[in-house]
């Protein structure tokens, strides 16, 4: 009987065998190195993060009032803590009689410029509109921005500004903000009678919440880490803590005068439900407008005709002949 061969393997080659050898396992001094080295790098980016949303890069105005065939007058007036702050007043239409003004206030880090299609459709509706730049952006005077907080002083500067202008001194005065100039209409509107009526889209209800969402929503879990680096860091320079800067807090001081809440439903930096407690924490006369598909501060952009509507209904009924 034949025997069958017994079957021939080759040699693995050095490197094959070397391959299934003992894994080699890092070294407790590279894990603690790697772990400083992504701490220093937290640390770091934090505090750059925290100076560049106080300090932020100043956008050119990109627009003026004729590319919306507005007329208009260049002003300057000084916030109420003497910083030189520039604007445009829009008059009402000619052939309407001055009634009443709107101060509008744009969001963070823009300017005046933010704002003219809201101007628009106030001006058409016989409004007369001042538009500014809070400190520290457009052509306004200052290096720091607070987010809220200093910046009440500056439309409280333009409450002072229309009180000497001869042509508006005596027209009830109406205030509009988004994002940032919501939450600034609504802290001056608590502090300052001479405003009459408030309209806020995509307010914070404190400055914290506003730091937490946006760290959310751009670093996911890595967001309140952050957050919370960023804050220690600004709190070198920054007056007050975030969680002080608060209209949520501030809001029932505007009662009797009528308040309007606008938020979308879709806004990552500011929370829908923190709108139903501003709206909550407001006293009457107050409306809310929820809007489903709408993201930060883009609800004149989504629905534009309903939003010219529901404001413009909104400042008339609050304003003209009170």
């Amino acid at each position: 009987m034949t025997k069958t061969p017994a079957p021939q393997y080759k040699q693995k080659p050095p490197g094959c065998q070397a391959a299934t050898g003992p894994r080699r396992r890092l070294s407790p001094v590279k894990i603690g190195a790697g772990v400083l080295l992504a701490g220093a790098g937290l640390a770091l980016g934090s505090l750059v993060y925290a100076w560049t949303a106080t300090h932020p890069r100043r956008k050119r105005l990109w627009q003026h009032p004729s590319d919306f065939g507005l007329p208009c007058e260049k002003v300057h007036f000084r916030a109420a803590d003497g910083l030189r702050l520039s604007g445009w007043l829009i008059p009402a239409p000619a052939e309407n009689d001055r009634e009443a003004v709107i101060v509008v206030c744009h969001g963070y880090p823009y300017n005046r410029c933010e704002m003219l299609p809201h101007a628009r459709f106030l001006h058409e509706a016989g409004f007369t509109v001042l538009l500014f730049d809070f400190r520290a952006m457009g052509e306004s005077e200052g290096d720091l921005s607070t987010i809220g907080h200093e910046e009440v002083q500056d439309l409280l500067g333009a409450l002072d500004y229309l009180t000497r202008r001869q042509d508006t001194a005596h027209l009830p005065v109406g205030a509009l903000g988004h994002s940032l100039g919501g939450a600034v209409a609504i802290m001056a509107a608590a502090r300052d009678e001479r405003v009459r009526a408030v309209v806020a889209e995509a307010s914070y209800p404190t400055l914290q919440h506003a730091l937490d969402a946006r760290c959310r929503a751009f670093l996911g879990p890595l967001g309140p880490v952050v957050a919370h680096s960023t804050r220690y860091w600004a709190s070198r320079w920054f007056p007050v803590k975030p969680g002080e800067v608060a209209p949520i807090a501030e809001i029932r001081q505007i009662g009797p005068r009528a308040v309007m809440i606008i938020q979308g439903q879709r806004d990552l930096q500011v929370r829908w439900k923190d709108a139903v407690e501003m709206y909550a924490a407001a006293q009457e006369p107050r409306e809310l407008w929820l809007l489903r598909k709408s993201g930060h501060a883009r609800c004149l952009r989504d629905a534009p005709d309903e939003y010219a509507r529901r404001v413009t209904a909104f400042f008339t009924a609050h304003l003209r002949g009170s």
